[in-house]
């Protein structure tokens, strides 16, 4: 019984991020890369119509290598070329921990992206701010991580 109204539930946020995207195949998965202050690695998990996890492993310029889990929202979507794709606003919060140069950084994240999702080709492109407070741990002390207050980024991904 469990395993039926998994797959019924499966099944429906399937449908939903179809119809929500335009998307020709049952796509509720995303990988790709993002650059900007550092270059990762982009996972992005649709579980619901307007709701998914974004996250990303890569290395920070400076800092090291890094882990961001986000809980991301579309609260809005635009039509405003209908023939290349749907426009999209995306906000969340989450988490980040990293390690490098001798020491660990660890706090809270949050996310606000601006892109397109195009039509012909199954490709999210968006521009992104994901600032990061925390702290930093090392063999002195610790402080607070500041320099992840101005982290922006160009992400590309490819829905399967």
């Amino acid at each position: 019984m469990v395993a039926v109204l998994c797959l019924a539930a499966t099944a429906s946020a399937q449908n939903k991020v179809k119809s929500a995207f335009g998307i020709d195949s049952d796509s509720r998965c995303a990988v790709g890369l993002r650059l900007g202050s550092g270059a990762s690695v982009v996972g992005e998990y649709f579980y619901a119509k307007d709701v998914y996890i974004d996250a990303r492993i890569g290395y920070d310029w400076g800092q090291g290598f890094g882990l961001t889990a986000l809980h991301m929202w579309n609260p809005k979507d635009w039509n405003w070329t209908p023939k290349t794709g749907w426009w999209f606003v995306d906000a969340g919060a989450g988490a980040f921990v990293g390690v490098g140069h001798g020491h660990v950084n660890f706090g809270v994240a949050g996310s606000a992206k601006f892109g397109i999702l195009f039509k012909k080709v199954p490709i999210r492109l968006a521009v992104d701010v994901t600032p990061r407070l925390g702290l930093v741990a090392y063999n002195g002390g610790i402080s607070f991580y500041r320099t992840g207050l101005f982290n922006g980024g160009l992400t590309a991904t490819y829905c399967f």
